[in-house]
């Protein structure tokens, strides 16, 4: 019994003693947040490269930064996909035909992303596209160069989601071009 309650003794002053140095080293890490927080708010609100905005599927998403019949120049084009995250993206690269043509590579045979996943699927046929650069600029002020371009792309695929086109597969990102 008394190696027992030696036992309780130090477990509970060693925990204590823990939990002192633990408090006393969050209070001491609390110090130094005040300034780095300011900081992080006077940045502003950061986003991920390719953050999916509230209340689209992945699938509308790629149809609103990559799917344009015709030909717009990219500084208005890209107006539409800068303002769902209200920040320039630096490269975007938009395909000139219908998202019912480029969703029917999905249909085609698989083969490997960039990423290693093997949902990827390139079209049968080269298609017309722009390529957006940024040069210049801060949100809502972006300027582009445009660069047209003929070649295939490359897409992945998956399953829909339930308010997407009731497609087999649809595309859901721009993987490369070839």
């Amino acid at each position: 019994m008394v190696i027992n309650n030696n036992f309780a003794l130090i477990a509970y002053t060693t925990t204590v003693s823990s939990l002192f140095l633990h408090r006393k080293m969050v209070l001491d890490l609390l110090k130094c947040f005040p300034p780095l927080l300011l900081l992080l708010g006077l940045w502003g609100p950061v986003y991920p490269l390719y953050a999916l905005p509230k209340n689209l599927t992945k699938a509308q998403w790629f149809e609103i930064q990559h799917i344009q019949p015709s030909p717009l120049q990219c500084n208005k084009a890209m107006h539409g996909v800068n303002n769902y995250t209200r920040h320039c993206k630096r490269q975007n690269t938009f395909l000139h035909d219908s998202f019912q043509n480029v969703a029917a590579a999905c249909e085609l045979p698989k083969i490997v992303c960039k990423n290693g996943r093997n949902n990827c699927h390139q079209s049968s046929k080269p298609v017309n596209l722009t390529n957006c650069n940024l040069t210049a600029g801060k949100y809502p002020n972006c300027s582009y160069k445009d660069s047209a371009q003929y070649k295939f792309f490359i897409i992945a695929c998956d399953p829909p989601q339930k308010r997407d086109p009731p497609y087999h597969l649809i595309p859901v990102h721009l993987d490369k071009l070839v």
